[in-house]
């Protein structure tokens, strides 16, 4: 009778530590992001190509998450000057905070995020052609609602701030939508 009650107990103890752990999950998604920069000691500013976006994250609770991102942006036309190609990418590692509110079947997390990003780009005006890299803490705020168990969207924007050796001063932002699935 003891061992039967000792093993009810344990049995118990367990389903109720997974059932308390359930808004753990993994998602990774794909989706289009915009990047726009300011150069603050020159005046170019505006558009800086369309792409796309590839992201994994992990939510460790309701409350705080961590994400994995790639994006790609490229044009052909920068500031209204033709014939000024860019070929950028941007990879970040981040953690976001907010609360997912759980709505039924579907919830939604508005959140802030804080991390560090790596901005690369390789650009071209004629027979110019210059590379450039860096580094930087970047902030961003976000909403991401989830449909059913399995289906995501995010809506988020990031800003940062860039000093490299070609383009000296920058602001950059980006904007993203991603569409994925969590499992």
């Amino acid at each position: 009778m003891k061992a039967a009650l000792t093993a009810l107990i344990a049995t118990s103890l367990l389903s109720t530590t997974a059932f308390a752990n359930n808004f753990e999950q993994h998602r990774i998604g794909l989706g289009y992001t915009k990047t726009s920069i300011d150069l603050v000691n020159a005046p170019l500013a505006g558009d800086w190509g369309n792409g796309f976006k590839l992201e994994y994250g992990y939510e460790f609770n309701r409350i705080v998450g961590l994400n994995v991102s790639y994006g790609k942006n490229k044009d052909s036309s920068i500031a209204g000057i033709d014939g000024f190609n860019i070929d950028g990418s941007t990879f970040k590692l981040d953690t976001d905070i907010g609360y997912k509110f759980l709505l039924g079947n579907f919830n939604i997390k508005p959140y802030a995020a804080i991390g560090l990003a790596n901005y690369s780009e390789k650009t071209s005006w004629g027979y110019i052609q210059e590379k450039w890299s860096d580094s930087s803490l970047f902030l961003g705020l976000g909403v991401r609602g989830e449909i059913g168990r399995n289906i995501y969207s995010d809506i988020r924007f990031d800003y940062a701030g860039f000093d490299g050796d070609v383009w000296d001063d920058a602001d950059f932002d980006q904007f993203s939508w991603t569409i994925g699935y969590r499992f």
